[in-house]
Formats: C-alpha cells, sequence, structure tokens
C-alpha cells in the first residue's frame, strides 16, 4: 500500500491488487486515518467513492489531481513494474 502523494493533510496511496482496474488512487485525510479512502478515478477525475473525505476535501483533490495527473500516474507506472516510488509532496 504504497504512499504516492501528500497534500496538506491528505494522502493519496494505491493497493496493490487495485492495479488491475483502471487507474485510481485511494485518499484518506492523514488526522482520521485511512479506514474509510476516497477513490477517485484518474482518467475522469470522478469520485466514485467519498469515504469520510468532506465536499472540500473531494474539490482539492480532484484539483490536486488534476494539475499533477501525468506526474501521479508515473508513479503508479513505477510502482506496477517495480520501481521506487518517489513519494510526492503536492504542497508546493
Amino acid at each position: 500500500m504504497p504512499k504516492i502523494a501528500i497534500y496538506k493533510n491528505l494522502v493519496f496511496f494505491l493497493y496493490a491488487y487495485d492495479l488491475a482496474e483502471r487507474a485510481h488512487l485511494h485518499v484518506s485525510n492523514n488526522k482520521r486515518g485511512r479506514r474509510r479512502s476516497a477513490k477517485i478515478w484518474l482518467d475522469t477525475l470522478e469520485v466514485f467513492e467519498r469515504g469520510s473525505l468532506s465536499d472540500k476535501e473531494l474539490r482539492e483533490c480532484q484539483r490536486v489531481l488534476a494539475t499533477n495527473q501525468e506526474t501521479v500516474l508515473e508513479q503508479i507506472r513505477n510502482f506496477a513494474e517495480g520501481k521506487n516510488v518517489v513519494l510526492l509532496n503536492l504542497n508546493n
């Protein structure tokens, strides 16, 4: 369950067994834990599962992913190919 990116209190991660699905990330608020993470498709930035994130947090996720979509997809490809994954700090 590698972390792909962080933005403020939001942690973007994936599950290895999810690689067969279309590209997506799970997102949780680091302060609340990963119990109920959101799931966002990366091709459309559609929220598939909202988890315990607020509407504001979900909009932030979509905005941050739209800005960094290609870099995030590259990290997912690296993980799928067994290469090193660099934790992206998207706060800048």
